[in-house]
């Protein structure tokens, strides 16, 4: 693939995702590399590391031109490294800021915040997407300036430190430069306000300083949002929705991406969605497949310039077929590789099977970020924390019993298995997944499912020996003699004592999944955490009328729960018309109704059934032995999710 004058060995991209920035507060971020190499090695095309951004201090000393030592010190090195041991090309990623996507009330311990003078936007008085009492102020035209001389100055050195080139972060995902691009954003009276030539003056300054500082033949690429799917502030559009486009719609996207290429851009990194439509750039599990393509796909009609397209491209087939096909010129991976380092070698190898899928979880990539944590992978924690978390090399010859086939007993006897360990796993019922297959049967969890599917692949190809209907106890271990027990055996149902909780219409989620019990038109869902939310989507999919009660004040207060997926959950509640009745206590189930108490008054609905999510109990089996190490890991030993399952499973293994 050609991008500009630069060759690049395939059409796969691993493009940039929060967390894997080289260069952070001016000083150099090594922990990516590892990573970077790994995707490299396995035949990653491109690589877009994370957001180097040319200040987040406005009003203090920290411009990213300030960090000349760091580009032309160990990031030179890294580059020199990576372009010596792979054929794989680097454009490093320069962004001027989020604007009023700040996160200013993500609790997050940020003492190099200004807030007052980062608190900075197209024009005054816009509202924070996260805090909307806070607003922002207007850049002074000096400021803009002085972004734009910092943006050409940092590609500068990015090219003297061997990048391959630089991607303009962003017209994309309602970052600043994006807000200057939309006119109910950008109210500006000056010239970079008004017209659209005008509010894309500052991206396309940037383009053409570049070109003219670094050369024609130095590639400039732009991260792109082809379509905000945004109906207001803080108003997402969820897919299929009918809408009336509130930022950047496909017709003007059109003028857009022709200025962008006048200006001399090399090539667009596309998407959808700002920050009030976070789930389209960052699509969690309730978003399709390929979900930004259609877009992506629609501009490259009206360009000459090479198209990529992210968010749910994982799948191999799907990316194959929309390069192939002609629809986009090269798919862009970042989650996907964050699950599976060698996703790209074992597409090429026909290994399909073999890749671990992303699940859209977000928890160890996107939500750990936004809560201040090293990002990382629920799914496989050696991602950026190689360090801490890679399977140990030497060998051993500990004989291990797993108790417990769900995901956390799978990982655990995978990982024992590829140490050379003599391992068994024991299932009390007749089937591997544990709680995760329940949670893997709604339509919309598709990814759940081929986890599952790889899990059991994975166990059969290592020859991992699996017992099912068979509980561990005592005299089984006391049988087998092991040197270590691994238990997974996960968590039961909490039952409440309320009037007609054992009625013939109430059942606990697990069971209406998993059994697929038919329910009426009218189903009341008890319990607004997690999974409550999703079967009730589920049902009102269905077309019935869910009603949930949830005794909080609020739903989804789901501990480390990334707030993209619970913002689109919540949107997706609302659109499907699900009624909502929080800070209320359950009092009666009836043949035909429930009754619950909120504000102190008693209330009745109509309810044909009742699904009971009101959370679980760890239920870890009791069983030491003398001289055998003992490990209880996940919902065993404290109701935790999938990231908390896997991760813990790798310490135990690493322990031994």
């Amino acid at each position: 693939m050609q991008i500009g004058s630069l060759t690049v060995p395939n059409r796969i991209i691993l493009c940039a995702m929060g967390g894997t920035a080289p260069i952070v507060d001016n000083q150099y971020n090594g922990n990516p590399e590892k990573f970077y190499l790994n995707c490299a090695k396995s035949g990653v095309g491109l690589i877009i590391p994370g957001l180097s951004i040319l200040t987040d201090k406005w009003g203090r000393p920290g411009w990213l031109d300030e960090a000349g030592d760091v580009f032309l010190g160990p990031l030179k090195d890294f580059v020199q490294q990576l372009h010596e041991e792979t054929s794989t090309k680097y454009i490093l990623q320069l962004g001027a800021g989020m604007g009023r996507g700040l996160r200013a009330n993500f609790g997050l311990t940020l003492p190099y915040f200004n807030y007052s003078a980062a608190m900075v936007a197209p024009s005054d008085g816009l509202p924070n997407v996260f805090a909307p009492e806070l607003k922002h102020r207007a850049l002074t035209k000096d400021e803009i300036h002085k972004l734009v001389d910092v943006m050409i100055n940092s590609a500068e050195l990015a090219k003297e430190a061997g990048c391959d080139g630089v991607e303009i972060h962003a017209i994309h995902e309602g970052y600043l430069l994006d807000q200057f691009s939309i006119s109910n954003y950008n109210h500006r009276t000056d010239e970079y306000g008004g017209s659209l030539e005008n509010r894309l003056r500052i991206s396309t300054e940037m383009i053409t300083g570049i070109k003219k500082r670094c050369g024609s033949d130095f590639p400039v690429l732009m991260r792109y949002s082809v379509a905000s799917k945004t109906a207001g502030f803080n108003k997402s559009v969820l897919p299929g929705q009918d809408y009336i486009e509130w930022g950047r719609g496909l017709d003007e996207s059109i003028s857009v991406v022709r200025i962008l290429e006048e200006a001399g851009l090399d090539a667009l990194d596309c998407d959808n969605g700002t920050y009030d439509s976070w789930h389209w750039a960052h699509p969690p599990t309730y978003m399709p497949q390929a979900c930004n393509l259609p877009e992506a796909a629609y501009i490259k009609n009206f360009t000459h310039l090479p198209v990529f397209v992210s968010g749910k491209m994982g799948d191999p087939d799907i990316a194959l077929d929309a390069v192939a096909s002609g629809k986009i010129d090269a798919v862009a991976l970042a989650r996907p590789l964050l699950a599976d380092n060698e996703w790209a070698c074992k597409v090429r190898e026909g290994r399909i099977d073999d890749i671990r899928p992303c699940i859209g979880c977000h928890n160890g990539c996107f939500g750990r970020l936004t809560r201040g944590l090293n990002v990382s992978c629920a799914l496989n924690p050696q991602s950026l924390q190689e360090s801490k978390y890679t399977l140990k090399a030497e060998k051993s010859d500990k004989k291990v019993v797993v108790a417990g086939g769900g995901v956390g007993g799978m990982e655990a006897a995978r990982l024992c298995k590829m140490r050379g360990m003599d391992v068994s796993l024991y299932e009390a019922t007749d089937h591997l997944g544990g709680a995760f297959r329940a949670a893997a049967t709604p339509e919309f969890k598709d990814d759940d499912r081929k986890l599952l599917a790889w899990y059991e692949k994975q166990l059969k190809d290592l020859g991992v020996p699996v017992f099912l209907n068979t509980a561990v106890d005592k005299a089984l271990l006391e049988r087998e003699k092991p040197d270590a027990v691994i238990i997974a055996t996960g968590a039961v149902k909490k039952r409440i004592p309320i009037p007609g909780f054992d009625r013939e219409n109430v059942c606990d989620a697990k069971e209406y999944l998993l059994e697929k019990r038919p329910v009426g038109e009218n189903v009341t869902v008890i319990g607004g955490g997690l999974t409550g939310c999703e079967v009730a989507y589920k049902i009102a999919l269905d077309g019935k009328n869910v009603s949930m009660i949830e005794m909080a004040d609020n739903i989804l207060q789901v501990p480390d729960l990334c707030k993209v997926n619970s913002w689109m959950l919540r949107d997706l509640l609302n659109f499907h018309n699900v009624h909502l009745y929080t800070g209320a206590a359950t009092r009666e189930i009836g043949k035909d109704y429930v009754t619950f108490e909120k504000d102190g008054e008693l209330q009745t609905i109509c309810s044909d059934n009742v699904i009971m999510a009101i959370g679980y109990n760890p239920i870890p089996i009791e069983v030491t032995l003398p001289g055998v190490q003992t490990f209880v890991i996940g919902d065993a030993d404290h109701v935790a999710n999938l990231l908390n399952s896997v991760w813990e499973a790798t310490d135990a293994v690493n322990s031994l």
